[in-house]
């Protein structure tokens, strides 16, 4: 299976413990790969079969596949 990119959501409730959980779904097979704690936001990529897992455990609000989206290059005759 291939890995899909996804962005963790904490709870309001939890913000302060966005490290602490962003390690235990690591432990869990998610591969962390950038931690808001101001924001209580987790990005890295997983496995689907394991998106159930995350969603369970205690401060994560929600789970959503991340799509990367890219502007183009600056230059005079691209609008922007």
């Amino acid at each position: 299976m291939s890995r899909l990119s996804y962005a963790v959501v904490v709870d309001d409730n939890h913000f302060d413990e966005t490290r602490s959980i962003a390690e235990t779904i690591s432990r869990q097979g998610f591969k962390v790969e950038s931690v808001m704690p101001e924001i209580g936001a987790i990005y890295g990529s997983a496995e689907e079969t394991i998106v159930n897992r995350l969603r369970a455990i205690e401060g994560v609000e929600e789970v959503r596949e991340a799509h990367d989206i890219q502007m183009p290059p600056f230059g005079e005759g691209i609008p922007q």
